[in-house]
């Protein structure tokens, strides 16, 4: 029950915010600092999610979320009106992911996701809970032996839920190269996670 209305309070704030968003934008680019936080509430976490899956890094996913926000702060009054905010936010995330892992490329420690970021169990039992962690890192772990630009523009379709429209402009190619990469994503990691599925039977 308790769910159930966490999901609806979550669903309401979603539809809130995404009705208000063209308003919350233009005092935000005026220099009001409470629009402002409602679009780092609205969005850190969906930019942590897609950050880490770039990153596999707790603690880089979470720099890239400040260094994002800080640039956004600095640079929202010049931001198009005309232009679609999520892409925009989107497309400084990924630059500045791109640079966290370069600056961190001969240092990097791969982590699993943490337990609060999976997916919620309907039997949430300490089972079911290590069962889904060990997927978890098996898709990550497969999901870091792509290339970046692949890996990238997979993320950005498969678990953000861009448009392939979009994803060209976040990344500034055209959408036949972004439907590429996202085709080699899928043939790789099915390549990579077929010969698992073995090993992941459905807790009973």
């Amino acid at each position: 029950m308790l769910k159930k209305k966490q999901t609806q309070q979550s669903f309401l704030r979603h539809t809130l915010y995404m009705l208000n968003e063209e308003q919350i934008i233009k005092q935000a680019k005026s220099g009001d600092l409470q629009a402002f936080q409602e679009l780092v509430e609205y969005y850190s976490h969906r930019i942590y999610s897609a950050a880490f899956r770039i990153l596999n890094h707790k603690e880089h996913a979470e720099d890239c979320v400040q260094e994002v926000f800080i640039k956004i702060y600095h640079k929202i009054g010049s931001f198009n009106e005309q232009s679609k905010f999520s892409t925009w936010l989107y497309s400084v995330a990924v630059n500045t992911a791109i640079d966290l892992q370069r600056k961190h490329a001969r240092h990097s420690q791969h982590e699993s996701p943490d337990l609060d970021q999976l997916e919620a169990s309907d039997r949430n039992t300490p089972e079911n809970v290590a069962w889904l962690a060990n997927v978890s890192h098996t898709t990550q772990r497969a999901l870091m032996q792509l290339s970046d630009d692949v890996r990238i523009a997979f993320v950005l379709r498969h678990h953000e839920e861009r448009s392939i429209e979009e994803i060209s402009q976040i990344l500034d190619v055209n959408p036949n190269t972004v439907k590429n990469r996202i085709f080699r994503a899928v043939a790789r990691l099915r390549e990579i996670l077929q010969p698992k599925v073995g090993d992941y039977e459905t807790v009973e």
